[in-house]
């Protein structure tokens, strides 16, 4: 141990272990059962221990507590961020994935390129219409500013648009049913 860390550890014991009763009742009283006094101390004296010198403390006890403060307010910081839950092995494998599954995200894919391609038949404006009401979310008349067209324009592109694709994709799926009632594959 060096000398340094000898002054450090008799300035401990001097000014910061005598308020250690102190600082519990009132991590006690300020959190309850919601934060471990212990882990709190247990991290403020590890934080005190490598402290390179106290010279800029003025006040131990008053350093002490502001250091478990700030802990306190770190660990729920970090609960909060982090979301934490304790869980038990057996919970945490309950626990549903919330992405979907890999077989549904190929599917999804596949439709979006086959909707795009009953896209491209469309007018340019229509298809600029239907992405930026549909896709992002522009509302009618953000959608009209953005294009440079009546809202009324946009209304009708919309319009005549999904239902060009839809019938797209009646008559698509209107080719499947024939070909599997003719015996042919619809893959």
């Amino acid at each position: 141990m060096t000398a340094e860390r000898d002054n450090i550890a008799r300035w401990v014991a001097r000014e910061i272990l005598p308020h250690e009763g102190a600082v519990r009742g009132w991590l006690a009283r300020r959190y309850g059962s919601s934060l471990d006094v212990d882990d709190v101390v247990q991290e403020a004296y590890c934080r005190l221990a490598a402290l390179a010198s106290t010279d800029h403390i003025d006040n131990g006890r008053a350093y002490f507590f502001t250091t478990v403060r700030s802990i306190a307010m770190d660990i729920f910081r970090r609960a909060k961020v982090a979301g934490e839950k304790s869980l038990t092995e057996n919970e945490l494998c309950g626990v549903e994935d919330d992405y979907p599954r890999a077989d549904r995200a190929a599917e999804a894919r596949q439709e979006l390129l086959r909707i795009d391609g009953f896209l491209s038949t469309v007018s340019l404006t229509c298809r600029r219409v239907i992405e930026l009401r549909r896709l992002h979310g522009l509302s009618q008349k953000e959608t009209a500013q953005h294009l440079g067209i009546s809202e009324h324009s946009v209304e009708n592109h919309v319009t005549r648009g999904i239902r060009r694709v839809m019938k797209m994709l009646a008559d698509a799926e209107g080719d499947v049913t024939d070909r599997d009632t003719r015996g042919g594959s619809s893959t």
